[in-house]
């Protein structure tokens, strides 16, 4: 069994995915505080979104972490980090829209949009396993 065959069918999936989805969204929010200004002339996007988007990260990573210690998370808290991915999805999409994006922008919206995506899936079948686990 390869060692992704065995995080998918795991009974922790659920929790794994929070935790990677947490260090993703600081590692994620961390360049974009710091150097929201040289972000923006490199991606096309206003800093103050930048800087916006970056702290905002901090407070949900918080929330991912908090529901990934809880043996059984709450199913509030488990939808509200799931909605909040689709939430973020969707405003990546209509700022690429939106936004007069360098290439190097393009590729960086598309890019962590579709890490969000997976990050999302996974956190989905695990939470989905978890509940029909419950019984």
């Amino acid at each position: 069994m390869s060692s992704l065959t065995s995080v998918l069918s795991s009974p922790r999936l659920l929790h794994l995915a929070l935790r990677g989805d947490a260090v993703s969204g600081i590692a994620m929010g961390l360049p974009l505080v710091a150097w929201a200004d040289p972000l923006a002339v490199w991606l096309g996007m206003p800093a103050q979104l930048l800087l916006a988007c970056g702290l905002a990260l901090f407070p949900f990573a918080a929330l991912m972490l908090l529901a990934a210690r809880s043996a059984r998370p709450p199913a509030a808290l488990v939808w509200l980090v799931l909605l909040g991915n689709v939430g973020w999805v969707l405003g990546s999409v209509y700022l690429g829209f939106v936004l007069p994006l360098t290439g190097l922008g393009q590729v960086f919206l598309a890019g962590q949009a579709v890490a969000v995506v997976l990050l999302t899936e996974l956190e989905y079948m695990g939470w989905r396993r978890l509940t029909s686990a419950r019984g």
